[in-house]
């Protein structure tokens, strides 16, 4: 027979994670950021330049390696790329 425990909707919060309430957030923010660029059809390399950023770490967000990323550093990244080029 088997027995259900329920704990948090925060799997991350359930296995430890310093940052677990920020997992989320970022992850939605980088989901967005990747729309963006997605959308507007630019290139990596294009999306670094205006976001100020290199292509790598760029990479490394799009790829969920966020844990180095402030949230609110992504979400300026996600301000930039909602504003109109010049």
């Amino acid at each position: 027979m088997f027995c259900f425990e329920y704990g948090t909707s925060n799997i991350y919060a359930q296995l430890g994670f310093a940052d677990a309430e920020e997992i989320p957030l970022k992850a939605n923010i980088v989901k967005d950021i990747t729309h963006r660029i997605q959308v507007s059809g630019m290139r990596l390399s294009e999306a670094a330049t205006l976001l100020e950023t290199s292509q790598s770490d760029l990479l490394l967000a799009l790829c969920g390696k966020f844990q180095c990323f402030r949230a609110a550093e992504l979400h300026n990244w996600l301000d930039r790329l909602s504003t109109p080029l010049r």
